[in-house]
């Protein structure tokens, strides 16, 4: 690629999943300028299948916190992160809810990471302890958390998978994919104890 990456090529290549957070409030302006960037997402029809809860009580943080496990993990950054929002889908206004749901996840950490913010995508919760806590209506549907705050540090950038492992022109050549699953791109704390448990498994074995 050739000269200089414009304003949002480098948020997309810049953002990170942050899970350490300074304990520093998110002022209510900067706050709504993310959450006006989740309203502008694109969505099938103009739909606009979506509703926010933006969740800044302690009490409520570190209730996400607790049902946001694999097995025995707890994402403690979801406490200590100043703000979670809840991205709610209503399969009433659009089939296509959770696509758009995702598009607007999307723009809020874009936006976030523009005005010095880090975000992390949560995809793991019991939904329905959620819901039950925060009076969120059983016909929504919750496609994810996203903690917000201040970053504490920045990772270094996580591998990618080179762009003619993935892309493929006209029609879809296997060739292009050879030994693409061998490739280790994942990261974070359930991927590393993911990796504990297969070498003690094996150990065993």
């Amino acid at each position: 690629m050739t000269g200089a990456l414009n304003e949002v090529e480098k948020a997309i290549r810049e953002r990170r999943s942050i899970r350490a957070y300074r304990d520093e409030a998110v002022p209510e302006e900067v706050l709504r300028r993310v959450l006006e960037a989740a309203r502008w997402a694109p969505s099938a029809v103009n739909s606009q299948p979506w509703h926010f809860v933006v969740v800044r009580e302690g009490k409520g943080r570190d209730f996400l916190s607790s049902h946001s496990r694999f097995l025995f993990v707890r994402n403690k950054h979801i406490a200590e992160a100043p703000v979670v929002i809840i991205i709610c889908g209503d399969p009433r206004r659009s089939r296509w809810f959770r696509e758009d749901c995702a598009l607007a996840g999307a723009n809020i950490m874009l936006a976030a990471h523009s005005l010095g913010l880090g975000t992390c995508w949560i995809g793991l919760f019991d939904a329905e302890a959620i819901k039950e806590r925060f009076g969120i209506p059983k016909h929504l549907e919750i496609v994810g958390l996203i903690t917000l705050g201040y970053p504490e540090e920045i990772p270094s950038p996580p591998s990618r998978l080179p762009l003619d492992k993935i892309v493929h022109y006209e029609h879809f050549e296997k060739a292009r994919t050879a030994g693409i699953v061998e490739l280790s791109t994942q990261t974070g704390p359930t991927t590393v104890f993911k990796r504990i448990v297969k070498m003690l498994f094996r150990r065993r074995r």
